[in-house]
């Protein structure tokens, strides 16, 4: 009888032993699972690296192209940069002593095209295929700066401040309004305050960016109105190329933190835009013209390239201030990188009109 309640006892304690171990190693499995899921998702959500870049660059993209320009030291010149189905190459366009201004977006077939500032004598806007093939000049583009594609139109900046877009051959070439003619504002340094309209001083646009039918723009210049920096002003504006008012969906009055907007970037209908500064902090910002909503997510440094694709950007990062004349640092630690962001986390906000 003893014998038996002994082997009794001996086999409920085996299996007990038995089930408290394979408890323990189903825990550590499904703890190790847990572990990998969470790395995975962080490995996700955090910034890619795509390049590494050697100089201040805007970054734009189109289709599953991105497109920068990047500075080589032994020649010591600008190239066009183009990554495509995860590749990156250097196409066949000619180099400059500056950063060349590129834009992609589709040509008339929905393919992606290529849009740059060409300046082998006057600076004339070219349009060709990614890979740099059939380069075409198009007629009456002097002078012109920040180039921007779609279908079988180009839009630039002649001058500082001119808008000015046409078809591919030059042909339907208009004037459109870009910097507005006349600000009105509250002079307050006079009691009581009065309203005060004039043209702005030292206007210039700062970057461009068709979609479809609609052009949206940063322009910046300078108000009597003894606000921000000596007055100055950045805002982001929409406007439609066939005519028509523009609609203004940014302003900031710029102060020491020496803020600026940055892109615009279209991506599925929707417009975005970055603020750029370390005094005010970082900001990304949509803006659904189908709806008339914003929405922000927060950001965390400072770039000189801002486009989106999807829920997620590319970014050229800076080591610092661009405005502030920061050098991209050799080391690897903290040099400057064309990236794609981490997936954004955007909220409903209110219209970003700021004024430090």
């Amino acid at each position: 009888m003893l014998i038996a309640i002994l082997a009794t006892a001996t086999l409920a304690t085996a299996i007990l032993a038995t089930a408290i171990l394979a408890t323990a190693i189903l825990a550590t499995a499904i703890l190790a699972t847990s572990v990998g899921f969470l790395g995975s998702a962080a490995a996700a959500a955090a910034p890619t690296t795509i390049a590494v870049l050697h100089g201040a660059t805007a970054v734009e993209s189109y289709g599953g192209v991105a497109v920068w320009s990047d500075y080589e030291e032994t020649t010591r010149s600008w190239h066009v940069v183009v990554r495509r189905d995860g590749q990156i190459a250097t196409p066949p366009i000619p180099t400059a002593g500056k950063a060349i201004e590129v834009d992609v977006g589709p040509g008339p077939s929905g393919a992606p095209m290529l849009a740059y500032v060409s300046c082998a004598g006057t600076c004339h806007v070219m349009v060709s295929g990614v890979d740099g093939s059939a380069p075409q000049m198009v007629p009456g583009s002097g002078g012109a700066s920040h180039p921007t594609i779609w279908g079988e139109e180009v839009a630039w900046v002649s001058g500082k401040a001119k808008v000015m877009i046409s078809r591919w051959n030059g042909s339907e070439r208009r004037t459109l309004p870009g910097v507005p003619h006349r600000k009105c504002y509250y002079k307050e340094i006079v009691t009581p305050p009065r309203l005060v309209c004039e043209a702005p001083q030292r206007p210039e646009v700062e970057a461009l960016q068709l979609y479809r039918s609609q052009l949206a723009l940063i322009d910046t210049f300078i108000l009597n109105d003894n606000i921000g920096a000596v007055g100055t002003t950045t805002e982001v504006r929409t406007e439609a190329v066939t005519g028509g008012p523009q609609r203004l969906l940014a302003l900031m009055d710029v102060g020491e933190g020496d803020e600026s907007w940055l892109g615009p970037s279209w991506s599925e209908g929707k417009l975005y835009f970055y603020k750029d500064s370390i005094g005010a902090g970082f900001v990304s910002y949509r803006f659904d013209p189908a709806r008339d909503t914003y929405a922000s997510a927060p950001a965390h440094t400072y770039l000189t390239g801002f486009s989106v694709i999807g829920d997620r950007a590319y970014e050229a990062t800076a080591a610092g201030d661009p405005r502030g004349g920061f050098a991209c640092p050799e080391e690897p630690a903290k040099s400057c990188v064309v990236r794609l962001s981490e997936p954004f986390a955007f909220k409903p906000s209110r219209t970003p009109v700021h004024v430090p």
